[in-house]
């Protein structure tokens, strides 16, 4: 398998506060840009309007002559942490002072002055990370100075754990990833697109994942391919909501997949439920 580095019913949502770790449902999930009205190039997406999706991050390495390139996706906890993939790291070790996370931003080459940038103080991956298998890949990102938010910057809501994914049917996928399987250019607009959730039971049937999907992954895309994440999407946020509401939860964390866009081959992501117990320890102790 290839790694997706090749990336109204009753309302639960949680957002995760600094130090505390405490649910504060009034001020996570916000897009104040966006009204009731969105669209639907992450594979066979299309350009995401500025401020569409106000918690992602681009996480970008530096290259040479002050450049940097576009390597993941992450999502904004709070003011200090950001939430992404622990494979995002794989093979470059503890060094992350070469490496700077982008809030706000729609496009690369033109970064608007809604963008903040900052660096990496800590990086914290899941004590049982096994890249073999991508289990437990989640990681945490403690910026070296607090965000503020701003109409194209705001955090992100998770789910709780009595949330009932299954009924969040209204689901999206984005990020810089290449828009293309085989390509190695990121794309310099953010894309988005609506995929549909599949149940884990169908996944890892004989056809598709054949059992290598595990009971804290979350599979979404569709049976026929065609729209899915892809390289540079990894760690970027699956989010979802319920019929009729407003507010978008970050359910999944893009992990791994079978190529980009094939047929029983959805892309396969980190269960933010399931490791919510995680997310607040880790975020509780700094």
């Amino acid at each position: 398998m290839k790694l997706a580095v090749y990336i109204s019913v009753a309302l639960f949502w949680a957002c995760v506060n600094g130090a505390a770790g405490a649910p504060i449902p009034s001020t996570c999930g916000r897009r104040p840009l966006v009204g009731e009205q969105f669209g639907s190039r992450i594979v066979g997406g299309k350009d995401a309007l500025p401020g569409s999706w106000p918690w992602l991050v681009s996480v970008q390495e530096f290259m040479d002559y002050d450049s940097y390139l576009h390597l993941c996706g992450g999502s904004i906890l709070n003011e200090k942490w950001v939430l992404t993939a622990a494979h995002c790291f794989k093979k470059r070790g503890d060094d992350v002072y070469s490496w700077r996370l982008v809030f706000g931003a729609n496009q690369l080459s033109h970064l608007g002055t809604g963008v903040q940038i900052r660096g990496i103080a800590k990086k914290i991956e899941h004590e049982y990370y096994v890249a073999d298998s991508e289990s437990n890949d989640i990681a945490l990102l403690l910026v070296n100075k607090p965000i503020t938010y701003n109409s194209y910057i705001q955090p992100a809501c998770l789910p709780t754990k009595t949330a009932d994914i299954n009924l969040m049917t209204d689901c999206y996928i984005a990020g810089f990833g290449v828009l293309k399987e085989g390509s190695t250019e990121p794309s310099d607009t953010l894309q988005e697109a609506h995929v549909m959730m599949i149940p884990n039971k169908v996944c890892n049937s004989r056809k598709w994942y054949n059992g290598a999907v595990g009971v804290y992954n979350l599979c979404a895309g569709y049976e026929r391919g065609g729209i899915d994440s892809c390289q540079g999407d990894s760690g970027g946020p699956l989010m979802c909501k319920y019929p009729g509401s407003k507010i978008f939860s970050v359910v999944g964390v893009t992990s791994w997949g079978s190529g980009c866009g094939q047929a029983l081959s959805p892309g396969v992501y980190t269960s933010t439920q399931y490791y919510l117990d995680w997310i607040h320890e880790k975020l509780k102790k700094l």
